[in-house]
């Protein structure tokens, strides 16, 4: 009685989707990309999605996972899917990138090894890194005629951490650098588009590229000391969270009867905020899915919001899932359940400025997303953004 109840409920929500989320949940087999704009339902189709599988298929609740980013995204999900399917909701495996790795390496300890570590906090790794330094010789490029001794210490915790999330080593970096260096003196940048007095145009900007070549070694000198930087780490029985990601990979390369185990564990695949992801988290998912020539995966991103771009996240992992699969199904969701039309216009003729957009990325495809209120209560109301400037009483205060 009580499963029919659920079904009855979750039967009547799958009733209230819109055109597009219907098609996003009712395309239950193969790859599909969904680019969804804020406010159109994401949280909203991934639930109504595994329902439809539990419902339509003789597929387990513990042979689907969803990834998404962040703890209040798993209990949205968890607390979605429990009010339309019920019990049945907890055994979904509903992770975020690094809680589903510590599952893995807590399941296998004896492949991972009992490492009796803990989580570096902020105020280790600015410590660490500042030992890192004051080991390094007066004479060193990151230390000499630099009146504070710890100038780059927040440069160099930036690189390291884009190091991990890229699951790139200190080789592979030098070696792009040095591939940019050799590029530099056939750019634009650097080489004059006019005759001055005393330059002709196409001669190089010997002080831009001087300049260039100078911050270039100072790159290459702070990835020199990445290796150490892990060193220290391993001796002060300290790891981050990236870390958790890159010894699954290592794992997954080392031993592939575990890769084979969770390729074979999980039949559907659900990744939310795709954008986010960076080359450490897109390559976990892709060695999950290699298992599969068609694989069961349902890709939810919208590029308009990759706030963790500065962390190594890009639009090119959702073009990069896109041109994997010839038969991957794009769908677009435009209608909008949060604001009212004027907020929307007024945000479309910023963002619609980009370059780097999917819709430009997939032009081949004639995308738009422009989206549209769609909530009764918003879409009626004339409201429209106001700027508003307030003096400030600091005049030396510069952004």
């Amino acid at each position: 009685m009580q499963v029919r109840t659920y079904n009855e409920r979750f039967l009547q929500e799958i009733a209230k989707l819109n055109e597009s989320q219907r098609r996003a949940v009712d395309h239950i087999d193969g790859p599909v990309l969904v680019i969804a704009g804020p406010g159109t339902g994401k949280t909203h189709i991934l639930a109504a999605r595994i329902g439809r599988i539990l419902l339509e298929t003789d597929t387990q609740a513990q042979n689907i996972l969803c990834l998404t980013f962040t703890d209040a995204g798993v209990q949205a999900m968890r607390k979605r899917l429990l009010e339309w399917i019920g019990p049945e909701a907890h055994r979904v495996h509903i992770y975020t990138f690094h809680s589903f790795c510590n599952t893995i390496i807590q399941d296998n300890l004896e492949l991972f090894g009992h490492r009796n570590l803990e989580p570096i906090s902020d105020l280790e790794r600015i410590e660490l890194i500042r030992d890192l330094l004051g080991e390094l010789p007066s004479e060193h490029l990151l230390k000499k005629q630099v009146g504070n001794p710890f100038q780059y210490e927040q440069q160099l915790a930036d690189l390291f951490q884009r190091i991990k999330g890229e699951n790139w080593g200190a080789e592979h970096v030098l070696e792009q650098i040095d591939r940019y260096v050799e590029s530099l003196p056939t750019r634009e940048k650097y080489r004059y588009k006019v005759n001055t007095r005393n330059n002709k145009k196409g001669d190089l900007k010997e002080a831009d590229y001087q300049a260039e070549l100078e911050r270039m070694e100072k790159l290459k000198s702070g990835v020199l000391l990445y290796p150490r930087f892990q060193e220290m780490m391993a001796e002060r029985r300290r790891y981050d969270y990236d870390d958790m990601i890159l010894w699954v990979l290592d794992a997954f390369e080392k031993y592939p009867f575990l890769l084979r185990n969770y390729q074979e564990r999980y039949l559907y695949f659900l990744i939310d905020e795709y954008q986010d992801t960076n080359g450490a988290q897109h390559s976990v998912l892709q060695h999950l899915i290699s298992y599969w020539e068609e694989p069961n995966v349902f890709i939810v991103g919208d590029d308009d919001q990759s706030i963790y771009e500065f962390q190594g996240a890009r639009l090119k992992n959702l073009v990069d899932f896109y041109e994997s699969y010839p038969d991957v199904e794009v769908i677009v969701l435009e209608e909008n359940y949060r604001s009212a039309q004027g907020i929307l216009d007024a945000a479309h003729s910023l963002i619609g400025r980009n370059e780097k957009r999917i819709v430009n990325a997939l032009s081949d495809l004639g995308l738009e997303k422009k989206l549209r209120a769609a909530n009764a209560e918003m879409s009626g109301l004339d409201v429209r953004p106001q700027l508003v400037s307030y003096p400030t009483p600091c005049t030396n205060y510069r952004i």
